[in-house]
């Protein structure tokens, strides 16, 4: 009896075991997965909404951004983010979009970081979007695309470029090429400088332009405008910032600047200068 008390004894003790084992395997995991989750977000205010070639908006809007990534590594990250602007003001549009500019974008994505070197990485994503255009051109009210980016992170300058392929909704090919530098001072303090260039097939070229003024119409492919960002970045805590920047943007296209000049749309520009400030958070 004696005997069989203590191998109880010892069952009891075993499952004991097992139990606060199993409790720290679960907690260890839900670490892990808090450890390998990030979150980020921001929202700002800028003067103009600039977008793929083109000034949406000459007027100011409001900017709201969330992303929620999973780290898997060593295979890389799985994500999704969503994005949407709002015009500020309620007349100064052209009527199809009803005196408002509203979208909302919604993505997934992949990303993987290739080390080439030590402080040398080839960083590239690839993303479905989704963009719904709310109360805008009904016949384009919504497209989907497929986004494919590629940079190399590096001490000195990175270059990037980022392909948009529009294939549902619209059809057009857009790509941003680029070459950006950031440069921490005072502890708390980044600016960056981005300069880069835009280029469109002869059907995005139609989709921001209207038709081609010379000719038969039609565009060719090519460099559409180009642009040069400067940002100024605060890290007012280890996950909350302010920020603030001004993007010089100018078509370059002269078949673009023959159709926008000859546009009366109300929001055609060629060239503007715009301004924003926000916060963002990151987790």
């Amino acid at each position: 009896m004696k005997e069989w008390k203590m191998k109880g004894n010892s069952i009891l003790a075993l499952c004991a075991m097992c139990a606060v084992f199993a409790a720290k395997g679960e907690t260890n995991l839900v670490h892990e997965v808090i450890k390998r989750t990030h979150v980020s977000a921001y929202a700002d205010i800028e003067t103009a909404y600039w977008a793929r070639g083109a000034i949406a908006d000459k007027r100011p809007y409001s900017a709201q951004f969330a992303d929620l990534s999973f780290d898997l590594n060593p295979f890389g990250r799985i994500g999704g983010y969503v994005w949407s602007v709002s015009s500020l003001a309620t007349s100064g549009q052209s009527a199809t979009r009803r005196n408002a500019y509203n979208e909302f974008d919604y993505a997934v994505y992949y990303g993987y970081g290739l080390e080439l070197a030590e402080d040398w990485t080839l960083e590239t994503t690839i993303a479905k979007k989704w963009v719904v255009l709310p109360g805008y051109r009904p016949h384009v009210h919504s497209f989907s695309e497929w986004d494919i980016s590629q940079s190399l992170k590096n001490p000195y300058v990175t270059p990037y470029y980022l392909l948009r392929r529009a294939y549902h909704g619209q059809q057009w090919c857009y790509w941003d090429v680029g070459l950006t530098r950031s440069w921490k001072f005072l502890e708390d303090f980044t600016f960056t400088a981005t300069f880069f260039g835009e280029f469109g097939d002869s059907r995005h070229f139609a989709a921001q332009y209207g038709a081609n003024p010379h000719g038969n119409g039609r565009y060719s492919d090519g460099l559409m405008a180009l642009n040069l960002l400067l940002r100024l970045d605060y890290a007012v805590t280890e996950n909350f910032g302010i920020f603030a920047f001004v993007h010089q943007f100018d078509v370059v296209s002269s078949d673009a600047r023959a159709a926008l000049g000859a546009s009366s749309k109300p929001e055609t520009v060629k060239d503007l200068t715009i301004g924003g400030i926000g916060v963002q958070l990151n987790f």
